[in-house]
């Protein structure tokens, strides 16, 4: 299915919640975003130039785990899509979709094979609709389930047999008044050996006064052979392994042997999918100034094999005028070794503290001192313009995974959720999709002194240590892994920033979901980011202006803690020994200090207001 028929934004195909193997709702249906070998980068040659994104520090960074890796691919626009015919592909998922109006069930070829069989055109079936002359060419529904197993597989539920059910299985019987509500359901149960009949002739109903479960059944008009679906969520069976988003090869989708047990979810639901990104800020020193013209002919003539290293050099240096040590550069991949996300971060940090305003057209920023001006800040970084690099390089079902353990060597890996690529060509791939923003924002860096003498108090971190408790018997293991370096300073910083972020909502008019934190700790970073980009609501100039005014400032910062006094749940939330997800949040709620999901680099996690604002020991008590 052509992606120019699909109407949703290019960011969605690379975040936290899309990219390649994710369920993406759009005006007419869901589907899954394919590979991105399908999109048609491998057909451009020499015009690839035009969409290679050039950030050679993350590149460097991503080739500990893609040792072939040349380019990152930026996602294209719809002009790109005429142009080049190059454009994300995807396909209907779930594949079972049932007509409204006469109950007709069946998979997306079966209906495809009817309307085909009618003689219509099947360029007037996108989106899928109904054959039946009495629907009047109604469009169809897909079903909400999907089963998911942790190896990253996806699939869809086996209809074709669900009015198999089996009499023994309880949860197939109507629900009675004296029903124990809270008795969890038994699974269901399912005969497998055949279907209900030879002619089946499936219909999904849906009970307009049953609105349980129990109240949606699948039948078979030929038989009458009918389940429902109470229990279904209990349902379990050996993954199949299918692979949806690599798409077809000789009209037989990609799948692997897989052993796992498959779970029932919605196809909303968050744990369906979790892509794997991974963003970079620009910085001009450590980008080599080859243009991505010279890049894809060093690319050609290295994959030719007929000249050695020193004759690239002299070739290119001689056609193209460029400088020597350049060209030797690029070829040269240099001491490729993993590099965790703090020292990473720590080089943009640095960089914004130490350097002086760069002479380069993609950023632009200057430091200003503010110990004296605003109360428990030593400085801020005024950044008016800056470019982010976000790549997509894998992704998990079931359960996500801490930022350190995307790029970690399977031999280091601690989780039972296995990463799935993005491409066909795994970890061998040469390109990887990315997605190029340009923004403002303020980089807030807290008073140093300030912050390890508050730090050191006793009560301060018997309270880190109740959420690392708490994280230790939580389900997912990316919390476990998170807390062990969980740190009063980290817990601090993220609040305030989380804090920061509604204020700027409250005062300023930014949506809090247009706004994105960049968190900056260790035990030599102390701050945090808080910037707008392009295609959001919140790039409208003046979020960096504020620096302008440091004593407005000061007051949007007063009045975020101030605010943070007041709690619609208090005393349940300032008091709380845990809540939300894992219960590793302590005073922080939907009505203080959470923010929308798209804007926090923590999931909502990891928040206390209480070591903020207490007045026996908070950092602004």
């Amino acid at each position: 299915m052509a992606f120019d028929k699909i109407k949703h934004g290019r960011s969605k195909h690379i975040s936290n919640y899309g990219g390649v193997g994710s369920l993406i709702e759009t005006t007419d249906s869901s589907i899954i975003i394919e590979t991105f070998d399908n999109w048609g980068y491998a057909d451009l040659n020499e015009k690839l130039a035009h969409y290679i994104i050039k950030d050679d520090r993350l590149l460097q960074r991503l080739k500990n785990r893609f040792k072939n890796l040349k380019h990152l691919v930026a996602i294209p626009t719809d002009r790109d899509s005429f142009l080049h015919q190059v454009r994300p592909k995807a396909s209907y998922f779930p594949k079972w979709l049932y007509c409204t109006h006469c109950n007709r069930f069946a998979t997306y070829f079966e209906w495809k094979s009817r309307w085909r069989s009618i003689g219509k055109s099947l360029d007037f079936f996108s989106p899928p609709k109904c054959s039946n002359k009495d629907c009047k060419e109604n469009h169809l529904e897909q079903i909400r389930f999907v089963m998911t197993c942790k190896n990253g597989h996806v699939h869809d539920l086996p209809w074709e047999f669900w009015n198999n059910r089996l009499a023994t299985d309880r949860t197939n019987e109507e629900e009675k008044e004296d029903d124990n509500k809270n008795e969890k359901p038994t699974g269901p149960q399912i005969d497998f050996s055949k279907k209900c009949c030879e002619q089946q002739d499936l219909i999904y109903k849906i009970s307009r006064e049953n609105t349980e479960l129990s109240g949606i059944w699948v039948e078979c008009k030929n038989c009458k052979k009918k389940a429902n679906l109470k229990g279904i969520f209990n349902y379990e069976q050996i993954c199949p392994g299918k692979k949806y988003w690599l798409g077809q090869t000789n009209g037989k989708f990609h799948d692997e042997d897989c052993r796992e047990i498959t779970s029932v979810k919605l196809k909303t639901s968050n744990s369906v999918y979790y892509a794997n990104t991974l963003s970079s800020l620009y910085i001009p020193e450590m980008q080599n100034p080859l243009s991505s013209e010279i890049r894809i002919d060093i690319d050609n003539m290295v994959l030719k094999q007929k000249y050695s290293t020193e004759q690239i050099v002299e070739l290119i240096c001689d056609l193209k005028g460029v400088q020597r040590e350049l060209v030797e550069q690029y070829l040269e991949n240099g001491d490729i070794k993993y590099i965790p996300d703090n020292v990473y971060r720590q080089a943009e940090y640095n960089y914004f503290l130490e350097k002086d305003q760069p002479e380069n057209n993609q950023i632009k920023f200057q430091v200003i001192d503010c110990v004296e001006q605003i109360n428990g800040f030593a400085k801020l970084v005024k950044i008016d313009k800056l470019k982010r690099t976000t790549v997509q390089t894998s992704f998990t079902r079931n359960e996500p995974i801490d930022i350190d353990s995307i790029l970690q060597d399977q031999k280091e890996y601690e989780y039972t959720v296995q990463r799935q690529s993005v491409s066909r060509n795994n970890f061998e791939t040469k390109t990887l999709p990315s997605l190029e923003s340009y923004g403002e924002g303020i980089l807030f860096v807290l008073n140093r002194k300030e912050l390890e003498r508050w730090e050191q108090q006793q009560v301060i971190i018997e309270r880190i240590e109740k959420i690392k408790t708490n994280a230790q018997n939580a389900d997912w293991k990316s919390h476990q892994i998170i807390a062990k370096t969980l740190t009063p300073r980290k817990v601090l910083i993220h609040t305030l920033s989380h804090l920061l972020i509604r204020e700027l909502e409250y005062v300023c008019g930014y949506p809090a979901s247009s706004l994105s934190e960049r968190l900056y700790v260790s035990e030599t970073m102390n701050g945090f980011l808080i910037s707008a980009f392009d295609g959001t609501d919140g790039y409208l100039g003046g979020l960096s202006n504020l620096c302008n005014d440091l004593e407005n400032l000061n007051n949007i910062i007063n009045s975020a803690i101030s605010r943070a006094t007041d709690c619609s749940s208090d005393p349940i939330c300032i008091e709380s020994g845990g809540q939300g997800v894992g219960q590793l949040n302590l005073a922080a709620c939907h009505s203080c200090t959470l923010t929308p999901e798209t804007t926090c680099e923590l999931s909502n996690l990891y928040l206390d207001r209480k070591i903020l604002i207490d007045s026996d020991y908070g950092y602004y008590r």
